[in-house]
């Protein structure tokens, strides 16, 4: 499951990078599609990734909710923040496209991401996937 995918990817970050990293499952789960499994999962990577690589935080929190209408991704950290405004645009040559890419793989199933950092005060992103497809606009004839 995702849940546990994610609880290992955790894992696998406290060993690795000797980090603090925890895994926390809120709501009620229900069984998710496999798109929706697969692009919370990359999201949670990547931001570990660059929790890892860029924040030297301490400790790193992802949480997984079930809410309903919708599914939430959080991954909250202790690190040196950023200011979102100021990234610079996404490198390819570098091996990467960071938040780019992670908003791209949600945009691509209806879903948000959303950042909140400030340098000297860690970095929270969220992301959250409707679990209903959005309706089509009525035709009118």
């Amino acid at each position: 499951t995702l849940a546990d995918a994610l609880e290992r990817l955790c894992a696998t970050a406290r060993v690795r990078h000797r980090i603090t990293a925890r895994f926390r499952l809120a709501g009620s789960p229900v069984p998710l599609p496999t798109a929706h499994e697969v692009a919370l999962l990359r999201v949670a990577q990547s931001a570990l990734a660059n929790t890892v690589r860029h924040a030297d935080a301490g400790t790193v929190e992802i949480t997984l909710s079930h809410l309903g209408d919708h599914v939430a991704l959080d991954v909250v950290d202790d690190g040196t923040g950023f200011d979102p405004d100021a990234l610079p645009p996404p490198d390819p040559e570098a091996g990467g496209f960071g938040l780019a890419a992670m908003r791209a793989r949600l945009d691509a199933l209806g879903g948000t991401l959303f950042i909140e950092s400030a340098p000297g005060h860690g970095t929270a992103l969220a992301a959250r996937l409707p679990l209903v497809p959005p309706t089509e606009p009525e035709a009118h004839p």
